[in-house]
């Protein structure tokens, strides 16, 4: 049987794009992917709803004689900001003051 996919995610093994988000027997979302073949199950209840929250759904349009199945452009990860600068380490860490005494 033939499962239609509730929506899209990248994919946490290869980084495709389109990734399909199912759902198994139990009603969990997992995700299947067509390019390198994982399949990454969510086991909770949790985790179900983070997949869920991540997805992007699949769009289904009717008309007279034609159903439509699109899915929306993946969604792409915001600039950095350019605000945010990382604090600077020290050099040594927790070594530098024994390696001193020496």
């Amino acid at each position: 049987m033939k499962k239609t996919p509730l929506g899209h995610v990248t994919c946490p093994v290869c980084d495709f794009a389109d990734a399909q988000v199912k759902e198994d027997k139990n009603g969990h979302a997992y995700i299947h992917c067509s390019d390198c073949n994982a399949q990454t199950f969510t086991r909770n209840d949790f985790r179900n709803g983070k997949l869920r929250g991540r997805m992007r759904a699949v769009t289904v349009t009717v008309t007279d004689d034609t159903v439509t199945v699109t899915a929306p452009a993946p969604a792409t990860a915001p600039p950095p900001a350019a605000d945010k600068v990382p604090p600077v380490k020290k050099p040594g860490g927790w070594l530098q003051p024994l390696l001193a005494q020496g």
